[in-house]
């Protein structure tokens, strides 16, 4: 037994239908209070009748009534207006500060047992999510009422590493969305790298030279650590020749080449590749964040993803290695991830801080339109049963793992708290 569940239990009002205090008391809840997940008591506001009172106020959940005095709540104002104490075990007589006793409910043999040997079970179960065993009673509408829930919460989520990286770039939006698209670009596996090359390489650095693609591939295959050897093409000769010049004009200290990974991934994704079209994107957009929101929509912006990398790699997927001709564009998947975990949280983000609500709606229309992930994880909830359709709903998937199945927090999961009390 833990506080949890007993805080489930109270807030679902999962008890006997004659419950009484342990003075005896007729105990009827009109609402259980407004969970609390701060310092403080546990739920707040709550309304209820004790024999023929009616309260309102606060209600604090323990294991053992012992346990009001183990965390000190005997000496705490924020603990004056507790109502209700409820408790698996009543091993103490509790009081408030006054020294009138704090009304006790004793919840031991006052809920359905099955409810809690179902919730041990998910607790207990090492497979890939606590209820896979019961995954497969759970209604296609189960999920897709919350996964619009869902889906927002992972945005949000996501705007937390955005707003830190607006404040370490001065909040100049140029400079955030670069920074934060580049680590996009790096799909995982090259993130950090990506984000290492545009940290040291400004966007002001950038945009003077957006005129022009070959300057650009210049100072971004020169600040990768990339251009520190002799080569026997012509391209990557005048590429390093341009870089020499750059460098010692700005001062500028490239990354080290060593930090890129090329190891188990399809040559068209090696970062050679990426950062030719990288430097593409910021040639369209001259490196200006507000230049993707002319048109408004993410439908609109998501042509801005159609790259191709420059000629040179058409015969090449590495510096001085030829290879069979094939023309190295940013393909849909590629293109639909950028947009899903580069694009979108970022408007969304820019939407919330400029107030602006009709660009959050936006987003997450546009997430619902589109197509979603189809990675390890999307691939065990579709065989599973859970609908993947769109991209809101495999980016609410994604969530539901990550932060609630992982931590196994079923008492907070919709499908969770489903599955405990169904069919009892």
């Amino acid at each position: 037994m833990n506080e949890s569940f007993l805080s489930y239990l109270w807030k679902y009002r999962h008890f006997n239908q004659d419950i009484r205090t342990e003075s005896g008391e007729q105990l009827t809840v009109f609402h259980p209070g407004n969970q609390n997940t701060d310092s403080g008591p546990d739920f707040f506001n709550a309304r209820l009748r004790i024999g023929s009172t009616t309260w309102a106020g606060n209600v604090e959940i323990h294991l053992q009534a012992s346990d009001w005095y183990r965390h000190g709540h005997h000496t705490d104002p924020a603990y004056d207006h507790v109502i209700l104490h409820v408790v698996y075990e009543a091993d103490r007589r509790v009081y408030h500060q006054n020294g009138e006793p704090v009304q006790t409910l004793v919840v031991r043999n006052q809920f359905p047992g099955w409810i809690y040997d179902r919730y041990l079970r998910m607790m207990m179960n090492e497979q890939w999510i606590p209820c896979m065993n019961q995954l497969h009673d759970v209604r296609d509408h189960d999920f897709s009422m919350w996964a619009p829930v869902l889906a927002l919460e992972r945005l949000e989520y996501k705007t937390t590493g955005i707003r830190q990286l607006l404040t370490s770039c001065g909040n100049d939006w140029d400079d955030a969305f670069y920074r934060h698209l580049a680590g996009c670009f790096g799909f995982k596996i090259n993130s950090l790298p990506f984000e290492l090359l545009a940290k040291s390489l400004s966007v002001k650095i950038i945009r003077q030279h957006c005129e022009s693609l070959f300057r650009l591939e210049a100072l971004l295959y020169g600040q990768a650590g990339l251009l520190d050897t002799e080569f026997s093409d012509e391209y990557p000769q005048e590429l390093s020749r341009e870089y020499r010049f750059l460098r010692a004009k700005f001062n500028l200290a490239p990354v080290s080449g060593s930090v890129w990974k090329y190891l188990r991934l399809r040559p068209s994704n090696f970062p050679t590749i990426r950062i030719s079209q990288f430097a593409s994107f910021l040639f369209k957009t001259q490196a200006r964040f507000f230049n993707l929101l002319a048109d408004g929509s993410l439908k609109g912006v998501s042509g801005m993803l159609e790259l191709t990398a420059s000629d040179y790699w058409n015969t090449h997927y590495v510096f001085d290695k030829q290879a069979v001709r094939k023309q190295k564009t940013m393909g849909d998947l590629c293109v639909k991830l950028l947009i899903i975990n580069g694009l979108a949280p970022f408007l969304f983000f820019y939407g919330i801080e400029k107030n602006q609500s009709g660009i959050c709606e936006g987003v997450l229309n546009f997430l619902e339109q589109t197509g979603g992930e189809n990675n390890a994880d999307i691939i065990r909830w579709k065989a599973a049963g859970l609908p993947v359709d769109n991209a809101m709903q495999t980016q609410a998937l994604l969530h539901l793992k990550k932060f609630f199945c992982d931590k196994k927090r079923c008492l907070d999961c919709r499908i969770g708290r489903k599955l405990l009390v169904d069919n009892g």
